[in-house]
């Protein structure tokens, strides 16, 4: 009974751990690239594992929402972030990088609020296009 129960949960780790590591996985983006976008917040969220922000755009592709992703709140409080920064509503502008198939999002490393502070992550503001 004991080698039963050992198995059985051992199948549960096995099943939920590659969940959880893809979902911490950066491996959808393309860090060697930076792009930059502006546009007005509709939804953020800073906290663990990581933060979360939709902006409404406006470009050649129309208008809609695409969510990113970014780092930790520890990360966004090291680098100088602050709640106060960003409220829904606000125009900023965000560097990120994009996801390698292509489609909307990406992985945030960097904006400007609407005040003009400029936060960097770790991809160099230089390299954007």
């Amino acid at each position: 009974m004991k080698v039963l129960k050992m198995a059985c949960a051992a199948l549960v780790l096995a099943c939920a751990l590659p969940p959880v590591l893809a979902h911490h996985s950066a491996a959808m983006y393309d860090f060697t690239k930076v792009h930059e976008l502006s546009g007005e917040v509709k939804a953020i969220r800073v906290i663990n594992p990581h933060m979360s922000l939709t902006l409404a755009v406006a470009d050649d592709k129309g208008a809609r929402d695409i969510d990113f992703e970014g780092h930790s709140i520890n990360n966004f409080y090291r680098l100088g972030w602050r709640p106060s920064m960003i409220k829904v509503g606000d125009r900023i502008k965000i560097r990120f990088a994009p996801r390698k198939d292509g489609s909307d999002g990406g992985f945030v490393s960097g904006f400007v609020t609407a005040q003009g502070q400029d936060i960097q992550f770790g991809i160099p503001k230089e390299a954007a296009k």
